[in-house]
């Protein structure tokens, strides 16, 4: 085998660019991961600025250790482990009061019985609910490969929990949490927040599995420790450790494809690379329409790219270094509304959220409002002794109708914080060191696979998830071209820190290679085959 040429070439250094090669590399393939940027790492970006750690995208760890690779590739060894929080979410109020949510579904309880005795049993009763369909079904159905939309009905018809999933599924998210019958306004904007704060239309069906997921897993969720880029770095440490390699400021300029089969890779600069198989985890438009071209392709795959759907809206971030952590005017009543990970301002009830997201959906600067993170408060090791590091975000439209981001982005960001300060009233100028403003468009700038500010390069829509997701040719990781697979966030099951496309994938491409595979499925996937809740 010449210096050039491999098992394996991935395209893309992002968690699940990283997290295929690794499984692969250590089943003895000779893998090339080619990122375009400096670093690999994907949305798993943690900067410093002036000693501070800035987590500029993902930060909010809703699998965490449930992830496969996390044991598998003992990760914990190379400096990835997550914090939990046992406070996990607040619902602040103008008044100074808040309702919060706990790890200890009973703490819950108690915090809602304060403001509602009947929606503390309604939230008891549907966390246990999304608790045991995610459990027992829908995270072991994540990481195992989709299978056709029939045969999976079939499947899950056949069990009282499978059934349950199918429900949901056609459900929109406001109609879930609405089922459950809860009264008081802020309890339904803290659930319903929590059920669409990864850009899931409130009003949109077809992908209601989703919410019990979401809500159960940010009830449950973690932080890493010194900054989301610990994960993609002790990914990569693996990865080399077992005999793989990393090209950094590699930038792709097409896969070479003869005869239908893909052979290797050629970067702008003009190195050629060989491969018995090429994957890649960015998104459809770069992977199939720039990397392959056309001219490869049938006329209705093509036109099943070109109609690929991103997200309606996305994220604005501002990211601030401070003397003191904010200090929130609910505390004197409710004291650990302060140490929850994350705390929710700006939304009086359901009417106020929803036309925030209708705003944001339709263009419009919405009112300000969003929720924000004391990152410091439980990992001390993002920002110098004594001071601290604090995060918000805000939905808000890729394109404003009001302007651009460039002029647009500080005056928004002004506004937010003094939202911000209403709530803890010493987040002032004084408090605040500095701030980074990160609009949707810097998103795109900084991760060309995150277009219009896409976080999960592509929208969550019906016709674009399971089976669909990209499209029925290879929703399953292998595509049309022979030797050449897909693995990212834009690949079944999607966005977020999961994994989960990267681990998929490699179990797919490791029995084409005919490699026997060194890991095993987790206990948890085991369970639900054998109850016939995931093939």
């Amino acid at each position: 085998m010449s210096q050039n040429t491999y098992d394996v070439i991935v395209i893309g250094g992002g968690p699940n660019g990283l997290t295929c090669a690794t499984y692969l590399a250590k089943a003895g393939a000779r893998v090339l991961v080619l990122e375009r940027r400096h670093e690999t790492g994907g949305g798993l970006l943690t900067e410093d600025f002036g000693g501070f750690s800035y987590n500029l995208h993902a930060t909010y760890m809703m699998m965490a250790d449930l992830m496969p690779p996390y044991k598998d590739l003992h990760l914990d060894r190379y400096g990835c482990t997550f914090i939990p929080a046992d406070v996990s979410i607040a619902l602040l109020t103008k008044d100074g009061k808040a309702v919060v949510l706990y790890r200890d579904v009973e703490k819950s309880v108690k915090s809602i019985s304060r403001i509602s005795p009947r929606d503390a049993q309604s939230y008891r009763r549907m966390y246990e609910e999304f608790k045991r369909v995610s459990d027992e079904c829908l995270i072991p159905a994540t990481y195992v490969p989709t299978i056709p939309p029939l045969e999976l009905a079939a499947m899950l018809d056949k069990s009282e929990i499978g059934k349950k999933v199918l429900e949901y599924t056609e459900m929109t998210p406001r109609a879930i949490i609405d089922q459950y019958g809860f009264e008081d306004e802020r309890v339904k904007t803290l659930l319903l927040h929590l059920a669409c704060m990864w850009i899931i239309s409130p009003d949109v069906g077809g992908v209601g599995y989703m919410v019990p997921l979401y809500v159960y897993r940010m009830v449950n969720v973690a932080l890493c420790r010194g900054g989301s880029h610990r994960l993609s770095s002790a990914l990569a440490k693996v990865l080399v450790q077992s005999g793989g390699e990393i090209l950094e400021s590699a930038d792709v300029s097409r896969v070479i494809v003869k005869d239908g089969v893909a052979k290797g890779v050629e970067l702008t600069d003009g190195r050629r690379f060989e491969a018995k198989v090429i994957v890649s985890s960015v998104d459809p438009h770069q992977t199939f329409l720039k990397f392959i071209g056309e001219e490869h392709l049938d006329p209705d795959f093509v036109e099943s790219v070109k109609n690929w759907k991103w997200e309606e809206w996305s994220l604005l971030g501002i990211h601030t270094s401070l003397k003191q952590l904010p200090r929130y005017r609910a505390e004197d009543y409710e004291p650990d509304a302060g140490k929850a990970m994350i705390q929710i301002m700006g939304y009086n009830d359901t009417s106020e959220f929803l036309k925030h997201l209708q705003d944001a959906e339709e263009g419009r600067l919405p009112s300000p409002a969003g929720h924000a993170t004391s990152i410091t408060y439980f990992d001390p090791l993002q920002a110098p002794s004594g001071y601290h590091t604090g995060r918000w975000e805000s939905f808000v439209p890729y394109k404003p109708k009001e302007g651009g981001w460039e002029e647009l982005k500080e005056k928004y960001a002004d506004q937010c914080l003094e939202v911000w300060k209403e709530y803890a009233p010493n987040m002032d100028r004084k408090n605040i060191l500095r701030r980074y403003v990160y609009p949707p468009t810097y998103i795109e700038q900084k991760l060309i696979d995150m277009v219009r500010g896409s976080i999960k390069q592509g929208a969550y829509i019906s016709l674009q998830m399971g089976y669909f997701r990209p499209n029925i040719y290879c929703s399953r990781y292998r595509t049309p071209i022979k030797g050449f697979y897909i693995c990212g966030a834009s690949s079944y099951p999607g966005g977020m820190i999961t994994l989960a496309p990267g681990y998929n994938a490699a179990s797919i491409i490791a029995e084409d290679l005919k490699i026997t595979p060194w890991w095993t499925p987790p206990d948890y996937v085991i369970k639900a085959r054998e109850k016939g809740l995931v093939p």
